[in-house]
């Protein structure tokens, strides 16, 4: 039972109750566990004053036929209260029953309570329930970003199994590789901007997200064209019905200077018009030298609830980064780093570029709504759209190779900006119904998008040299002249289905998309003129299907195919379009939540290939032909868990073996068949434990700690560049002063760090002046205030 003496000031309106409840839990931290079927058409009354969680809760529930019945401090199940009177003997006429209702009313996009999300709206675009999802998906909530201090999407997935993040310190873009794949890129379901040549990819800040979730295998099913290995969607920060308000001071590692705010409520009495303010500036230095980064986000959003049915959220952000140095570290030599060098191991500082000249700039913004309107009790109609803009201009010196006397670098200097707008739209009608036996969730999509982008890249300009151990710069580089310029529009339209059945325990899924994409790239030299034109048009059904059995106890196994389609940029001999690239994965696990606890535990194993990849042609070496093939197959293993209000835990290993399985020799009759895939770790592990303690003297004092085991894996695909296993350890500690302190109520201060041993390692090789150091320590000191 909650404790009768922990006492919340709510400031709840009247609205409809699947708000309501959310807003509760936010407000209190309370797990609820209910049927939203049955929430459905209810509306809360208002709940305004000082209460425990148990007297909040029944005020809420006032008038709808719901009762709690708590289990834990923070943890509730709903019970509907089913009058007997027509139905029992007359001596117990007018008792009630309760009937227990024993699915989570989560909001599929909202917050996560605690460490274990029990819905995505990602992998099925309804909300099904991740135990009942026949197909690996994982999700980093809110808390779990804030616990681990996670400064990006690639470091809020550093302790998700199959994930790849391969470039250490980047402060332009998110590299990963889930599964082998690059995956494709989404915000809020709709997918993001990438550029005819991928460099005006945003950078989605990870401080107004809500969720990060990441759909393993393939995913064209639903989403259109994506790779095989999984596709990762953000969910942004949503207005809240429950007053929030953050500020939070951050400092640390090399001069981080950081302000930050986060500010949502209801504007009118009746919380039918809510807003969300994030902002966030920063300041900071890198772990290489003369690599800077000044920051400055803002996210404005606004939701309108005229009526039960009926929502539409405005969302829009705005970022800048300004970056001298270049935005990421140059790629080093392979002799220093990787491999031993007789002049001594390159500093993980080393600038190898020019301080006057390395800059990258990036401003983006977006805007878009995101439309629900329910008809009755089966239809249910929404429109997301999104119209966004990315413009990115890099200048940077780079390595050609390395000197016979070891230290000598020859470089170039080169300058690649792009920009993109992209404008996406996605229709939906969702129907609830039965037929028989048999329930449906029965889905209808059409979705349309258009991205029109322009690439210029100058031509390479060679600088002076660099002593790589005792550098000296050149101090003058001018920009060279453009060489190649290139601009690409693309359009893909879809049309997709799908139907989830539920008869007894068994939950079929299937789902099936016809898209059709095309594309114009236009290449003009700049030199001569010259202008080359490369149309595509690609045309591909693919899709899903999934059976799940749930067992009594929470236990859920599972098996599921699904197919993807990705479009190739290039032609061959002939000068034709190349196909698309072709996934198809067979996926088995079985996932466990048992009912009442917060808990998800998920094994997976699968067998995944992409076919119609690119390799050499046998009659001209200089063209590509499309008779490549590579597979991964792997177990991937997860167990997350809020055990009780106070401890909080992650544990994760995956295990894959990737091959190209078909290519042609090259010029040099080298082949790749039987060599590995890049990126792809041979295991991966990592387990993190979080625990606030609740009472006596230390109250309010949380501690957490980390490791993290990266496997041995390969850079390239010829597999000259072998990355050895490293182990890294992460640590938070944090302080609750309104514990001790009621004046301080609401005042945090954590102090994080990651790779707090301060190992060096080398986190890839791509090439002899392409290696990567992975990110030293880092530690940050974040003080919070919230009201």
């Amino acid at each position: 039972m909650p404790a009768q003496d922990t006492e919340i000031d709510f400031a709840l309106p009247a609205m409809p109750l699947d708000e309501a409840l959310a807003a509760y839990g936010t407000a209190s931290g309370v797990q609820l566990i209910y049927d939203s079927s049955a929430t459905r058409h209810l509306r809360s009354v208002a709940v305004v004053g000082r209460y425990d969680r148990a007297e909040g809760l029944r005020r809420l529930l006032a008038g709808t036929g719901l009762t709690p019945q708590f289990t834990a401090e923070r943890s509730a199940t709903l019970l509907r209260v089913v009058a007997q009177a027509d139905v029992v003997a007359p001596d117990q006429a007018g008792a009630v029953a309760l009937d227990v209702l024993e699915v989570t009313g989560e909001n599929a996009i909202g917050p996560v309570h605690g460490y274990v999300a029990r819905r995505s709206a990602t992998a099925t675009k309804t909300g099904t329930p991740i135990l009942e999802t026949p197909q690996a998906i994982n999700v980093v909530g809110r808390k779990e970003i804030e616990d681990r201090q996670a400064q990006s999407v690639s470091q809020a997935l550093l302790y998700t199994p199959g994930v790849m993040n391969q470039y250490g310190t980047d402060v332009r873009y998110d590299w990963l590789y889930v599964r082998g794949f690059v995956p494709g890129r989404y915000l809020d379901g709709l997918r993001l901007p990438f550029g005819a040549r991928g460099y005006s990819q945003p950078r989605v800040e990870s401080y107004g997200l809500e969720r990060v979730e990441l759909l393993k295998g393939p995913s064209s099913g639903l989403y259109g064209q994506n790779s095989p290995g999984g596709l990762l969607n953000l969910v942004s920060k949503r207005p809240t019905a429950t007053p929030l308000r953050e500020i939070q001071l951050q400092t640390g590692s090399f001069g981080r200077a950081q302000a930050a705010f986060d500010l949502s409520g209801p504007i009118d009495p009746d919380g039918k018009i809510l807003y969300r303010l994030t902002g966030l500036a920063r300041t900071t230095g890198t772990q290489l030298d003369y690599l800077e980064e000044d920051r400055v986000f803002i996210a404005p959003s606004l939701t309108l609830r005229p009526d039960t049915d009926t929502s539409l959220t405005i969302l829009s952000q705005y970022l800048n980064i300004d970056s001298p140095g270049g935005g990421a570290p140059q790629g080093l030599p392979a002799l220093g780093t990787l491999y031993a060098n007789p002049k001594g191991r390159i500093p993980t500082n080393r600038f190898i570029g020019e301080p006057n000249y390395d800059r990258f700039k990036l401003q983006q913004g977006f805007i878009g709504y995101a439309f629900e309107h329910r008809f009755n009790d089966v239809w249910t109609v929404r429109q997301n759209l999104r119209y966004s803009h990315v413009d990115a201009n890099t200048q940077r010196v780079q390595a050609i190779g390395l000197g016979a006397d070891n230290s000598t670098l020859s470089r170039y200097a080169w300058a690649f900006p792009e920009r993109s707008d992209l404008f996406n739209i996605d229709n939906q009608a969702e129907a609830r119904f039965s037929t028989g036996p048999f329930a449906h969730t029965l889905l209808l999509g059409a979705d349309y998008l258009r991205e029109d982008a322009r690439y210029d890249e100058s031509q390479l300009r060679s600088v002076p040299s660099l002593d790589v151990f005792a550098p000296v710069y050149a101090g003058t580089v001018t920009r060279p002249p453009l060489g190649t310029r290139i601009t690409q529009g693309r359009n893909q339209t879809g049309l997709y289905a799908q139907d989830e059945i539920r008869f007894g325990g068994f939950r079929l899924t299937v789902s099936g998309r016809q898209d059709w994409a095309d594309a114009v790239t236009r290449t003009t030299n700049a030199a001569n003129g010259v202008l080359s034109q490369v149309k595509q048009d690609d045309a591909a059904f693919t899709g899903r299907v999934g059976l799940s059995y749930l067992l009594d106890g929470g236990l859920a196994p599972y098996i599921s195919y699904a197919t993807s389609f990705q479009p190739t940029a290039g032609t061959d001999r002939a000068l034709q379009p190349f196909a698309p690239t072709k996934g198809e994965q067979i996926e088995g696990g079985i996932k466990f939540q048992p009912p009442g606890t917060n808990l998800l535990m998920t094994g997976t194993v699968f067998d995944l290939t992409q076919k119609n990849v690119l390799t050499p042609d046998q009659s001209n070496f200089r063209f590509n032909t499309q008779t490549g093939e590579a597979r991964v197959r792997g177990v991937e293993l997860e167990v997350k868990a809020s055990l009780t209000e106070s401890l909080d835990l992650i544990a994760s290993y995956a295990a894959m073996t990737s091959e190209i399985t078909k290519a042609n020799a090259n010029a040099t009759g080298a082949s790749f068949i039987g060599n590995e895939l890049p990126f792809v770790p041979q295991h991966q592990a990592s387990a993190w434990l979080d625990y606030t303690v609740r009472t006596g003297d230390w109250a309010g004092l949380g501690l957490g700690a980390g490791v993290r085991y990266i496997g041995a894996s390969v850079g390239d695909n010829a597999n000259l560049y072998h990355i050895p296993v490293v182990t890294l350890v992460d640590a938070t500690v944090r302080y609750d002063f309104g514990y001790r302190y009621p004046a301080l109520k609401g005042v945090d201060l954590a102090v994080n760090a990651t790779n707090l041993f301060d190992k060096t390692y080398v986190s890839t090789c791509i090439a002899a002046t392409g290696c990567f150091y992975g990110n030293r320590q880092t530690v940050l000191a974040t003080l919070r205030y919230r009201w």
